[in-house]
């Protein structure tokens, strides 16, 4: 009995060995790493086509020439609010209308006329409306140009002899660039510069007429829900 017993035994370990070495990939995979969590790639399509919505914030340095006072007042602050639009998109070209309307906190001021005189400016909200085309370097990422117009509400006020306050609309034109990150065919993170060059406005107070002349440089960006 106990002869039998060895037998089985030896029988049994030859199989064994031999299953091993005939089945090495079989082996292989039974002591494999598990495969890591890949997550989707986004898609190669067009990622950037279709309606857009989106929060933007950022700052801006607006600088007003004036006449017949020399010099110019320089002011600088903070902007916020929504921005959107649709995208058209060919392969890696992206043609698009979009606009924005912004809260604004841009302020500034300085002394003139030997110091009897001071000028105070505010921007308080603006508006744009502007074409935009881009070109997709990776499925993902968008760089792109814009251009269009602005409007924006202003304070501008001048204390002492002479002075007051007055508000009034502004209106331009704009030019920028920036880039588009796209997380998913949804959302996407936005970085852009605008160039703001307002038509000059003529003022008229107690004292005389004033012209201002401002232009504006704009950082912003914004966070994109497509739609």
């Amino acid at each position: 009995m106990r002869t039998r017993l060895y037998q089985a035994v030896a029988i049994a370990a030859v199989l064994t060995a031999s299953a091993t070495v005939s089945s090495p990939v079989l082996s292989a995979d039974l002591y494999a790493d598990p495969p890591l969590y890949d997550a989707a790639p986004i898609p190669d399509q067009d990622v950037f086509e279709g309606w857009w919505l989106g929060g933007t914030i950022g700052g801006a340095t607006v600088s007003y020439d004036m006449a017949p006072a020399s010099g110019s007042v320089s002011s600088s602050g903070v902007l916020g609010g929504v921005v959107g639009g649709y995208s058209w998109q060919h392969g890696p070209f992206v043609l698009g209308v979009e606009a924005d309307l912004l809260a604004t906190d841009i302020t500034g001021g300085r002394n003139f006329n030997g110091g009897l005189n001071r000028v105070d400016v505010s921007l308080d909200n603006m508006a744009d409306l502007r074409l935009r085309a881009g070109y997709a370097v990776l499925p993902n990422l968008l760089l792109f140009g814009t251009f269009g117009g602005t409007w924006a509400g202003a304070d501008l006020a001048i204390s002492g002899p002479g002075g007051g306050f007055r508000e009034t609309t502004l209106f331009g034109w704009n030019a920028g660039a920036g880039a588009e990150f796209a997380f998913n065919p949804n959302w996407s993170a936005r970085f852009d510069y605008q160039f703001t060059d307002f038509e000059s406005e003529t003022i008229s107070y107690p004292g005389g007429k004033q012209t201002y002349d401002p232009d504006a440089n704009m950082f912003r960006g914004s966070v994109i829900y497509r739609f």
